[in-house]
């Protein structure tokens, strides 16, 4: 089966589910400036409407409103949700505009290629997924360049992505396909579950009846510093200050003891806790028992 080489001149791209994250990459992959140039042939979304703006935004493409117009493409993105990517690729590889050696890939952070259904002799499959918010795709063409891009699938769609992506400013490295939902939760935890932590600190001021100024006074000079130590140590074990740290007992049943009330923030406590421990063992400040002590605590307040 053939491939588009990394030899090749020119290539064409057909996405299929142009939002915020399709828009973005077709326009980046257009305006790039390496060896290889892309045009991009045709974009497809629920609506003519909706294709049309893609288009004129991408600068590049024809617009249409349904598969059966679809033509041929050296690189298929599907850029729909996730819970349409396999419909899509079921229907792409039915609608018999693919070739040997054509690349349909997806930008899912938790999914990898395999959910792409083709003929195993048909095309190659691969995931690309930016480290990226496509908030908004107009700020995202200005910031994209040095976003961390996360590579799997067949060897040959991995090596001509890899060589686009690089193009257009991304770090790209590769990822065990049967590991894509772990790596995906490490960005979640230390993204989205980072704002939910700092929501709850939020609502234990508030219940301490601390108003809403003084609590941005307290927490972002905090949450600076705290970032900055990571940043700087890139070391966990190495940023961890506060109580657990240095072996204080007395001050984690404090704690605890005043979110009893409270279940949903004292199981975090708890469980955020408990990895602290295993941080502070590493740093060596407190000692074994100590740290034994406040991981009995950390336990029996989960146990209640």
């Amino acid at each position: 089966m053939n491939t588009p080489a990394l030899a090749t001149t020119h290539l064409t791209i057909s996405c299929i589910g142009a939002g915020r994250l399709g828009t973005t990459l077709c326009r980046l992959l257009l305006e790039q400036q390496s060896d290889i140039s892309i045009s991009i042939r045709q974009v497809l979304n629920n609506s003519l409407e909706s294709s049309l703006k893609a288009v004129e935004f991408i600068g590049g493409g024809k617009a249409i409103k349904d598969s059966e117009r679809l033509k041929s493409a050296d690189l298929w993105l599907i850029s729909t949700p996730d819970d349409a990517i396999q419909e899509v690729s079921e229907a792409l590889a039915q609608s018999g505009v693919l070739t040997p050696g054509n690349i349909v890939f997806h930008c899912s952070g938790s999914l990898s290629s395999k959910i792409i259904r083709l003929p195993d002799d048909q095309c190659y499959r691969a995931s690309v997924h930016p480290i990226h918010s496509f908030a908004n795709p107009e700020k995202s063409i200005a910031t994209f360049a040095g976003s961390s891009c996360a590579v799997e699938g067949n060897d040959q769609a991995v090596k001509v992505l890899n060589s686009l992506f690089s193009a257009i400013g991304g770090n790209c490295f590769p990822l065990r396909s049967d590991k894509k939902g772990l790596y995906h939760a490490a960005t979640v935890m230390a993204c989205n579950n980072l704002v939910s932590l700092l929501a709850i600190s939020k609502q234990m001021l508030t219940e301490a009846n601390i108003d809403p100024a003084q609590q941005e006074q307290i927490l972002n000079p905090l949450i600076r510093q705290t970032v900055d130590n990571y940043l700087t140590n890139a070391d966990p074990a190495a940023s961890l200050t506060g109580p657990i740290s240095r072996g204080d007992q007395s001050t984690v049943e404090t704690h605890l003891d005043a979110l009893s009330s409270e279940p949903q923030w004292r199981d975090a406590y708890a469980a955020l806790g408990s990895v602290a421990v295993g941080l502070a063992r590493q740093q060596g400040f407190a000692t074994d028992e100590e740290l034994r002590k406040i991981t009995d605590l950390l336990t029996r307040a989960t146990d209640d």
